[in-house]
């Protein structure tokens, strides 16, 4: 078979030298580090926004862990992180980029979702976690929809 005209079979492409690895590489975790910052930003400013003015309260869970919540009744949604006997914050809103650095050992979400549920029986509700998504680690909201009409405390204001 006669060969094609203008058809190289035997290209070579060009070796990346060392140096050109490194600058690569270098240049990826630069990318991934600015990425993750501003993903961060948004968390922090999700969560000013949607918990800023709210109550923060303390609550240990039958188990005895410790987590720190903020409820949204309205909303029906809470955001919950770990407690001051936890291994991040001392501020959950004010402060809450901290503890990320801090928190070796990542908890599972579902530890965050059955706290929550416990926090939610413990003010009188029956409610059920519909949904929990990372606001910025270790800091999450759980979705609840609470069961049989008005909440407690919309019976302490009286009568609509």
């Amino acid at each position: 078979m006669p060969p094609i005209a203008n058809a190289t079979w035997n290209e070579q492409k060009p070796i990346p030298t060392q140096r050109g690895k490194k600058i690569m590489k270098r240049v990826v975790q630069l990318v991934t580090l600015l990425l993750l910052a501003l993903g961060g930003c948004a968390g922090i400013d999700y969560a000013k926004s949607n918990y800023g003015g709210l109550p923060q309260q303390q609550f240990t869970t039958s188990g005895g862990q410790s987590f720190q919540i903020i409820d949204s009744p309205a909303r029906g949604k809470l955001m919950i992180g770990p407690g001051s006997g936890g291994s991040a914050t001392e501020g959950f809103v004010k402060g809450l980029g901290m503890g990320v650095a801090n928190s070796l050992v990542a908890t599972p979400p579902v530890v965050y979702r059955d706290a929550a549920e416990q926090f939610l029986r413990s003010t009188g509700r029956q409610c059920t976690a519909q949904d929990v998504t990372a606001i910025m680690e270790p800091r999450y909201e759980v979705r609840y929809q609470c069961s049989g009409g008005r909440m407690n405390q919309d019976r302490l204001l009286g009568p609509a």
